[in-house]
């Protein structure tokens, strides 16, 4: 077989192994925000969570944590939602009731007993999804959490009692290392195969491969790619990356995310993606010459022989 057959056979393998990878990771992902949707239903009609909300608001606002009443439905209660938060791997676990007051949290940090209709955190993202989460379930876009050190994001859905009565929302953190195990299993992208997240405002929603700082909601990246992708738009490229070079692009909107709007891309270095074609073409390059100079030695020699053949000896 030729270059120009053998060529574009393995350009189409390359290309179809990227295609592989990203669809497997676009269904992983997507299957994970499906799961948190089912866990954050689930957990918003358990009995435990629709008994011990209204209790948990009524001894917070009658006497405070520290009140004797407090004390005992969380002696009571508080076990039972960590074990919870364990089973299903929070970062943490809120309950809020209509007023906004964040009557109980298993992990007690900045937001316990604050007020996320009127206190200081109404603007920031757990505010922000709280009122929202009173209507129906609430995803939020990556934030950061102090109390872990590390990327989470926010899921609310409201609770309601038997006579479907509103009681108030139910917000859990999921820490984004559930995420981050998926983009970084990277088996049979190479020395400089990439997948990674971007979000609707072009920043990064995930770790970059080559830069050893933090590039989630830090990096933004405005490819051709990015931009095709959040157009809503599927397909493999030839494009130049955030580090300005060339890679194979394959890209994709992550859809069914619910309130969250990130597309997903799966690239490697050019030259990594389609060596099989430089080594293919380099080794038929070095095969041609040397069959040329074999050839040319040989008509040489062979002609030179005819000539010695046919040359008349000089009389003696």
């Amino acid at each position: 077989m030729t270059y120009k057959a053998l060529a574009p056979a393995i350009r189409n393998e390359a290309i179809n192994h990227l295609i592989s990878v990203r669809e497997i990771k676009k269904m992983q992902i997507q299957n994970f925000f499906h799961e948190r949707y089912g866990d954050i239903n689930v957990l918003s009609k358990n009995p435990l969570v629709v008994q011990s909300l209204p209790r948990f608001s009524n001894a917070f606002q009658t006497g405070g944590f520290e009140s004797s009443s407090y004390r005992q439905v969380d002696t009571y209660y508080g076990p039972l939602l960590e074990h919870f938060l364990r089973q299903y791997g929070y970062q943490n676990m809120f309950l809020v009731d209509t007023d906004g007051n964040i009557c109980f949290g298993v992990k007690k940090d900045e937001y316990i007993g604050t007020n996320l209709s009127t206190g200081a955190y109404s603007s920031f993202t757990i505010g922000e999804i709280f009122k929202e989460g009173l209507n129906s379930i609430k995803f939020s876009d990556l934030t950061w959490c102090e109390e872990g050190k590390d990327f989470i994001f926010m899921v609310a859905a409201p609770i309601y009692d038997l006579a479907n009565k509103l009681l108030g929302v139910v917000i859990i953190e999921e820490p984004y290392s559930r995420i981050d195990i998926l983009l970084s299993q990277r088996d049979g992208l190479g020395d400089t195969g990439e997948i990674y997240i971007v979000g609707d405002d072009y920043f990064m929603r995930s770790k970059s491969r080559f830069i050893s700082q933090n590039t989630i909601l830090k990096l933004e990246i405005n490819t051709d790619a990015v931009r095709d992708a959040l157009r809503g738009n599927t397909d493999v490229r030839v494009i130049k990356d955030y580090r300005n070079i060339p890679v194979l692009s394959a890209y994709t909107p992550l859809e069914n995310l619910r309130d969250v709007n990130w597309v997903l891309l799966v690239e490697i270095d050019v030259k990594e993606a389609f060596y099989s074609v430089l080594v293919l073409k380099t080794n038929l390059i070095i095969i041609s010459t040397v069959i040329s100079v074999i050839t040319a030695v040989y008509l040489y020699f062979t002609l030179r022989k005819k000539r010695s053949a046919y040359t008349p000896s000089e009389p003696s």
